[in-house]
């Protein structure tokens, strides 16, 4: 499996705290005015909210130990943090949209059903802890993991790709979905699981201006995977292969992987999965071809793009080594299969199918790396090369990139 740069050569072109000490009667009118008034939270009225939930006291307020600190993005996202008492982290939706609504209370469910369902405990031991959904603001809060970071940022801090992490990856994948799907009963599956299949596996039918592509670069990838009859006929085929399976994550990839100290401290790392927006029956390979893939992406996003260079060359000067991730990818499959308990008889179709399901995803992780680009990049064409050639020869993959 060589890295052909066929593609590139064709296509490139205050924390805030309490100010004073206000009394609880004030507090409590303040809460009052400003929750029923503004569905929207704020930082202005974000602690009369909590208050008004019974999550944080008024003492707690008086005394200080609160600061909050905006983190929005696509949603309105804050972190609730606290010395003495719990931490939080709460989402709203920013607008008041039939998809944006569905997605949150879709996370909120999983939640819910992994609390309180003794049979999904394995699930709950994999989340933050759950304290709250209010379905009239369209708010979440959940525990704050405080001083943790995600699976990218951690690796690369570290220069290298942890043996340990991505067993505990493969046990934490495996886990659910070896034991969710029966526990799931088809009144919460039709109400709210919708049972879609990503959308990127109908890439190749939709004309672009239909995906609302965020930047001309998302454009010229999408008109790429409709140009080549290799995504053509590999996207039609993963889509006619899709199974209901398995409780899916949706979209699982190392942003969404919080890695923080354990009870032992930093020796001892913990391990939380978010943001469960896109959580859904579904196969469980995407999500584990997910995780297949960010290996690979990780790989090609950290080889110098130098145009002149030979693609032997431009692998040898890759900061992150494939060779040097490989420990990890096959402690990652090793676990993940044993926490299954899958035969060995099928381990290895089961493989195929998630290396194949890799790169269908790996060509999405393209696409969310050109969000904001003006136009493709030498970066992501290589990404679209590398997920051709897997999807043509997934065995040849498997066998040259992967070693296994």
């Amino acid at each position: 499996m060589r890295l052909t740069p066929t593609l590139a050569e064709k296509e490139l072109p205050s924390w805030r705290g309490c100010d004073g000490e206000p009394s609880g009667f004030r507090i409590c009118l303040t809460a009052l005015f400003l929750l029923n008034n503004n569905m929207m939270i704020t930082p202005a009225n974000l602690s009369y909210y909590l208050i008004d939930k019974g999550l944080v006291s008024t003492q707690s307020v008086v005394d200080g130990d609160l600061m909050i600190v905006e983190v929005t993005r696509r949603n309105r996202n804050f972190k609730i943090i606290r010395h003495q008492q719990q931490s939080f982290f709460l989402k709203q939706i920013q607008n008041w949209e039939p998809l944006a609504i569905a997605t949150l209370q879709r996370e909120a469910t999983c939640y819910q059903l992994a609390q309180q369902e003794a049979e999904l405990a394995p699930l709950a031991a994999l989340m933050p802890k759950y304290f709250l959904y209010d379905s009239a603001r369209h708010i979440l809060v959940t525990e704050l993991l405080q001083e943790g970071e995600n699976l990218s940022e951690h690796q690369r801090r570290l220069g290298k790709f942890p043996v340990a992490i991505a067993e505990k990856l493969g046990q934490a994948l495996g886990t659910y979905h070896h034991q969710t799907i029966s526990s799931l009963n088809d009144a919460v599956q039709n109400s709210v699981f919708p049972k879609q299949v990503p959308w990127i596996l109908s890439a190749n039918q939709q004309r672009a201006q239909l995906f609302n592509a965020l930047s001309a670069g998302n454009s010229e990838l999408l008109n790429i995977v409709q140009k080549y009859p290799e995504f053509h006929q590999a996207l039609d085929d993963i889509r006619d292969q899709w199974q209901f399976d398995s409780l899916i994550h949706g979209d699982m990839k190392w942003d969404n992987c919080m890695v923080f100290a354990g009870q032992q401290g930093a020796a001892d790392l913990d391990f939380k999965v978010v943001d469960w927006e896109l959580a859904d029956i579904g196969d469980a390979c995407w999500d584990v071809g997910a995780i297949l893939q960010a290996y690979l992406a990780f790989w090609i996003m950290s080889i110098p793009m130098e145009t002149r260079a030979a693609p032997a060359q431009l692998i040898e000067m890759a900061q992150f080594p494939l060779e040097a991730m490989l420990p990890a990818i096959h402690a990652f499959w090793k676990t993940y299969i044993e926490t299954r308990q899958i035969a060995v008889e099928q381990r290895r179709n089961l493989l195929e199918r998630c290396v194949k399901f890799g790169a269908a995803r790996m060509i999405q992780t393209a696409y969310e790396y050109l969000q904001y680009s003006p136009h493709i990049t030498l970066p992501v064409l290589y990404m679209l090369q590398v997920s051709m050639n897997i999807l043509k020869s997934p065995q040849e993959a498997i066998s040259d990139l992967l070693e296994m």
